[in-house]
């Protein structure tokens, strides 16, 4: 590992003990468990703020589209859908 920095924190000796029998199981060090777990959250918490990005992207197109298809005055949709037929004047 270049440009590692060795941290210290503490872990509860059940998590501990669980962390160590998985990683005996798949053939890893804990440590190598725990830097994977780390991965896993900086994933996460990029792809949140990807998605904020996204949403903010969306709902400016979704204006946008809006303002193109609607420049006439607005409708009101019950009144396109519903509208009562216009009867033809007679004389």
């Amino acid at each position: 590992m270049s440009g590692a920095t060795k941290t210290t924190f503490h872990l509860s000796d059940s998590r501990r003990a669980r962390l160590k029998v998985l990683a005996a199981r798949d053939g890893k060090t804990v440590t190598e468990l725990l830097e994977e777990g780390a991965d896993l959250v900086l994933d996460k918490y990029a792809a949140r703020h990807d998605r904020a990005e996204l949403d903010r992207r969306a709902q400016v197109a979704r204006e946008r589209l809006r303002r193109g298809l609607y420049s006439g005055p607005p409708v009101v949709a019950d009144d396109v859908l519903y509208a009562r037929p216009v009867r033809k004047r007679t004389r």
